[in-house]
């Protein structure tokens, strides 16, 4: 991620007081309420970039952890302390992990617990989605028992969930999925349109919200919603009435037929989109 203050940059304590700071001045405020590590420094990059070695965590798509591709990594008390010192000089108040995984969480945590100077992580932000249910698995045990709360991204799973890449005409030009076609690896290795489970399961789930009469916004939503661990969810928009697709969406009561009919489609198809 070119883009991303002039490339890949290590979670070293440089890093990340450089990060904070910039934060503040774009955003041109004193704080920031939530201050999240946005993936792991156990990244999947494989060669020395900017004096540091970034370690291995699956990317998106994957579901096995490989140890032969494990490198060293920024130690994780070098990053607490960073943002303990960030913390303290009141520029955020609490911290959060992303993209993060069940060792990922309880390192952070272990580390928090022994010194008193390091912030303990109250959010994680990972994918939740019908599509993509594989907090479940571990994470959302982790969080439960630590009382950390999951901030679900992509709950329409990158537009896919609200039918469109499935209809007739494939979905407008400028839907995601198609404007960067070819240009979004991490995305396209996770929500692959050729992968025939995800429209089996998308359509049976488009099939579900036309049976109880709501739109296939409110029943991805209102599932992400429904869960206790989670505070919110992140979504992206273009459009003032996709928004507004969304806020109605929060006002939507799944049954516990809606739900039992989710979870048979979940059996048949378990996270196509992990």
């Amino acid at each position: 991620m070119s883009w991303i203050r002039d490339g890949p940059k290590c979670l070293d304590a440089k890093n990340i007081t450089e990060a904070v700071d910039g934060s503040l001045k774009r955003l041109q405020m004193d704080h920031i309420d939530l201050y999240q590590i946005h993936w792991p420094d156990r990244s999947r990059h494989f060669k020395v970039l900017h004096s540091c070695v970034s370690s291995y965590v699956p990317m998106f798509g994957e579901t096995e952890y490989d140890p032969v591709r494990q490198f060293s990594s920024v130690p994780i008390e070098e990053q607490l302390d960073a943002l303990g010192r960030a913390v303290d000089a009141g520029k955020i108040r609490y911290i959060g992990l992303s993209n993060e995984t069940p060792y990922g969480v309880m390192k952070f945590l272990h580390f928090a617990e022994n010194n008193v100077c390091y912030p303990k992580i109250i959010s994680v932000q990972n994918s939740y989605s019908l599509l993509c249910r594989t907090f479940d698995s571990g994470m959302a045990e982790c969080c439960h028992h630590e009382r950390i709360y999951l901030l679900g991204y992509s709950p329409l799973a990158m537009g896919i969930l609200s039918g469109k890449y499935f209809a007739s005409d494939g979905a407008p030009s400028d839907a995601r999925l198609n404007l960067f076609k070819g240009r979004y690896s991490e995305g396209e290795s996770r929500y692959s349109l050729a992968r025939n489970t995800l429209k089996l399961a998308t359509m049976e789930y488009l099939g579900i919200a036309e049976k109880y009469g709501l739109h296939p916004v409110s029943l991805a939503i209102a599932f992400v919603l429904n869960h206790p661990l989670v505070a919110s969810t992140v979504f992206g928009v273009t459009k003032s009435w996709q928004l507004e697709e969304v806020i109605s969406a929060c006002n939507v009561e799944l049954t516990s037929e809606i739900i039992a009919d989710i979870n048979k489609v979940h059996a048949k198809f378990p996270n196509p989109c992990p």
